[in-house]
């Protein structure tokens, strides 16, 4: 075991906390703070009671969810994963399971389960969780081309079951407040998932900007379950606005980030969402298409849970903070059973990566489309593994051009991270809380040495974390700089090219033993996702079980 630094708590006054308000019979169970819903501030305030010396009867009544009799960490991250995954607690509930056993974790595969036991499991979990569309359709409008859902998108309180590929040639724009708006994929027979495809707006457009992404949404109260976004000119979905709720969707082949939440975007929660192979390679050279992206004036209380990050050209997740461009800094930033793997490499968007791995020929790429026209042997090839020497072509997009020569050296622009919690500009008082996460397969390329898998990148936003795992990353943690307000559980740390720079974190080194259980506990699962989006599908739901 490598031991950096002892873990740090932070205390808080017995008399800061004890001016609360008289706590009324009816408030709800883990409403700690009384507003009357429940939100992140609770399970903050829950926090800091634990730490108080000196428990009052009003703190107890609302914040004690496990019943216990009196108010702890484990309260804390009990009304935090309600927060996050929606609801609340019943008035006659007693919350006795640690986080990791609640409700919509009870299916998770134990450490000794064999790989296909868990599998089966992962499988079935997701099959339960997911909502079936084609039951009944009744309650909504179904939408099979552009006019028709670019018609019903305009409306408020309507529910929208989008049926099949959808070719878009315009932007999207969801601007009502309150929309009580719903865009819901129906599964085709053969179990694919909808597709809301952008190609013809991006091959339209002369130039770059957020007038190429996918839809805007600068509005409230929207709504995307079980639907596929792709091939935007710019971002697959940017957000401005609040409260807005996606859940079980894939974003893929955008030509900026696949998710972007900016400018005061707020309140925004995503579950089971996928974020993968967004690149701008024209004109960017791979600077800026992000998985997540949380940043430039991102709002407050953005939420992931179970999202996974993979292949972009940029980060998983960046929340890079300039002042100058958004007018604020970047609120709180929630990360919970999130995973991230390979981003920032340029070998992924040549094809050079799924050759050299024997993974299929992915026609999605842009560069692979130009292969092929260019060659149109080229597949054959590819599948024959008879290619000697590697096409150096030039790429054509949104007005400009990008080189394979210019790809491959020190002007690629991408950033090999999996979790970029800010920027220099970032302030101890932006936060971020992190909950069995995984960061892994992060190489460097000729400008960023080393890749990592947790980043600070300068930044110093506060946060608490819960279990990590970080592995074949260029440099595995780089937290130093950034305010621990509480560590719990394991943060696993292996194969990495340098020291850590972990900060307080104390980093464990695995046994052998323990590592390749892990790895193949990670292999699976990945696959498991893989196998699902190659073949159009969405995987919802896929917990990884490194943690116990």
């Amino acid at each position: 075991m490598k031991k950096i630094l002892k873990t740090a708590l932070i205390s808080v006054s017995a008399a800061a906390l004890s001016a609360a308000v008289t706590i009324s019979v009816s408030a709800a169970l883990g409403d700690a703070d009384l507003s009357g819903t429940l939100t992140s501030n609770d399970a903050a305030l829950a926090f800091k009671y634990a730490l108080s010396d000196v428990q009052s009867e009003d703190m107890i009544k609302t914040a004690d969810v496990d019943g216990d009799g009196k108010v702890t960490s484990n309260d804390a991250a009990l009304i935090l994963d309600k927060v996050i995954k929606g609801g609340k607690f019943d008035s006659s509930e007693t919350a006795t399971q640690t986080p990791t056993e609640t409700e919509t974790q009870t299916e998770k595969p134990t450490e000794n389960t064999t790989a296909a036991t868990t599998e089966a499991t992962t499988q079935a979990t997701t099959e339960a969780s997911s909502e079936t569309t084609t039951a009944d359709i009744s309650d909504g409008v179904v939408v099979d081309n552009f006019s028709s859902l670019k018609s019903e998108a305009a409306k408020k309180n309507n529910k929208i079951y989008i049926k099949g590929t959808i070719m878009c040639n315009e932007r999207i724009q969801l601007n009502e407040k309150n929309a009580n708006t719903q865009f819901i994929g129906i599964d085709n027979a053969d179990g694919t998932a909808a597709v809301l495809d952008f190609a013809p707006l991006r091959d339209s457009l002369t130039s770059r900007g957020s007038s190429g992404s996918g839809f805007t949404l600068s509005g409230s109260g929207y709504t995307f379950k079980n639907v596929i976004v792709q091939n935007a000119g710019d971002c697959g979905i940017r957000i401005t606005g609040s409260d807005n709720l996606f859940e079980k969707c894939v974003f893929r082949y955008n030509n900026n980030s696949g998710v972007s939440v900016t400018k005061g975007g707020s309140n925004n929660t995503f579950r089971y969402v996928d974020s993968y192979r967004n690149a701008d390679l024209v004109p960017r050279n791979g600077a800026d298409a992000d998985g997540f992206s949380v940043k430039i004036g991102a709002g407050d209380n953005n939420k992931f849970y179970n999202c996974r990050a993979w292949e972009n050209s940029d980060d998983g997740w960046d929340s890079y903070d300039r002042l100058s461009d958004g007018g604020r800094y970047i609120g709180s930033v929630y990360y919970e059973e999130c995973v991230a793997w390979n981003n920032g490499n340029p070998n992924v968007f040549t094809g050079e990566d799924d050759y050299a791995n024997g993974a299929p020929l992915d026609k999605n790429l842009l560069y692979i489309q130009a292969a092929i026209k260019a060659d149109p042997d080229f597949e054959a090839k590819y599948n024959a593994h008879t290619i000697t020497s590697w096409p150096k072509l030039t790429l054509r997009l949104l007005g400009g051009s990008n080189s394979y020569n210019n790809i491959h050296s020190t002007m690629w622009a991408g950033n090999p991270n999996g979790f970029k919690f800010g920027s220099a500009e970032t302030p101890k008082s932006s936060y971020r809380y992190i909950k069995n996460c995984i960061a892994f397969g992060h190489k460097n390329t000729p400008n960023q040495v080393p890749a990592k898998g947790f980043d600070r990148n300068n930044g110093s936003a506060s946060y608490d974390i819960v279990n990590a795992l970080s592995f074949d990353n260029g440099q595995n943690y780089w937290m130093d700089t950034m305010e621990p307000k509480s560590m719990q559980g394991v943060f696993y740390s292996f194969n990495s090219g340098q020291e850590d720079a972990a900060g307080s974190l104390e980093l464990t080194v695995p046994d052998a033993a323990k590592e390749a259980q892990i790895r193949s506990e990670v292999q699976s699962k990945v696959q498991y996702i893989l196998d699902n989006v190659n073949a159009g599908k969405i995987p919802g739901e896929v917990i990884f079980n490194v943690f116990g």
